[in-house]
């Protein structure tokens, strides 16, 4: 199975989720949720992060965290590791008590910061669990609507500075928010990210460290960048000049051609029917193609070196 993309980056806001395995609850009983709270704390002590809100439910928890180094993997893993040790002592159980890897969504601007601290804040309304989001005892609503009520770690000056600092403002904007139902992992993008295009280009530029075609949201984010546009580029560095935008090329170039197909096949992010008309092609003349690709630079070192340069760099 494909590891999900993961960007740690320093300053950086996230939305944190992760799961109990096969969707079972992660804590029992209150003490659980205070040893959770207190890992929580010694996690952003010891990593340096900001908790700016949290929620723990029965089977998952989010978090609203900034990162001031680029260590979120690292610290979110510590924090699982060390939670689930203590709760399979505790609880006399053994294995995986999370669901696979966490899960983390970058947030660009303030607009998404404000949306999600209310939307994790809201979960417990969702659920249907309490009517209002300061009588849910696990999550960091009462710190915000009551000075004194959260955790000495909560930082929540950032998220009140939306409200000018007022905590009466903060409640009437929380609750106008759960009135209108919204949620802002309906402007989740490529799983990855929540903010506009240009951010998506910054993402970019932060993910080609994970180099990997298989991670899934790398394909969906270079998806984000028109395909023609991208075999053109691939057409430029095999040294094709590429005039007026048109991917046809001539007898000699025809080696720089299947190339370029080949490095579109392998990047993962395009269909060999999207790659095939791209081309003025059959789908299934790519497969033969690929094929060729592979067989050339298989007898040719020095063009393999290049071409893998290229999916690097791309």
């Amino acid at each position: 199975m494909s590891r999900p993309l993961r960007i740690d980056y320093p300053d950086t806001f996230y939305h944190v989720l992760s799961r109990g395995n096969e969707k079972r609850p992660i804590y029992y009983e209150p003490e659980d949720y205070l040893k959770f709270l207190e890992l929580l704390g010694k996690t952003a002590e010891k990593f340096h992060v900001e908790i700016h809100a949290y929620v723990l439910m029965e089977n998952h928890y989010h978090l609203l965290i900034r990162t001031r180094q680029g260590n979120l993997s690292r610290a979110i893993q510590w924090l699982g590791v060390s939670y689930t040790g203590w709760f399979n002592r505790r609880h006399n159980r053994i294995g995986h008590l999370f669901q696979g890897r966490f899960k983390s969504f970058l947030i660009e601007d303030d607009r998404y910061f404000t949306a999600m601290c209310y939307y994790i804040h809201g979960n417990p309304v969702r659920a249907g669990i309490v009517e209002a989001v300061t009588a849910y005892q696990w999550s960091s609503a009462r710190a915000y609507a009551n000075k004194g009520a959260g955790p000495p770690w909560l930082t929540t000056e950032t998220m009140l500075g939306m409200s000018r600092g007022s905590r009466k403002k903060f409640c009437l904007e929380q609750a106008a928010y759960l009135k209108r139902q919204e949620s802002p992992l309906q402007e989740l993008r490529h799983g990855l990210y929540m903010g506009g295009e240009a951010y998506a280009e910054e993402c970019r530029q932060l993910a080609k460290a994970e180099r990997s075609p298989e991670k899934p949201q790398m394909r969906l984010l270079q998806r984000s960048v028109d395909k023609r546009q991208i075999a053109e580029e691939i057409l430029r560095r095999l040294g094709v000049d590429v005039a007026d935008g048109q991917l046809t090329v001539n007898k000699q170039k025809r080696r720089s051609r299947y190339l370029c197909i080949y490095i579109m096949s392998k990047i993962g992010a395009y269909t060999n029917r999207e790659i095939g008309e791209l081309f003025g092609v059959g789908y299934t003349a790519i497969t033969g193609t690929v094929k060729r690709a592979e067989k050339h630079l298989e007898g040719n070192k020095r063009l393999k070196r290049s071409v893998i340069k290229i999916l690097d760099e791309l």
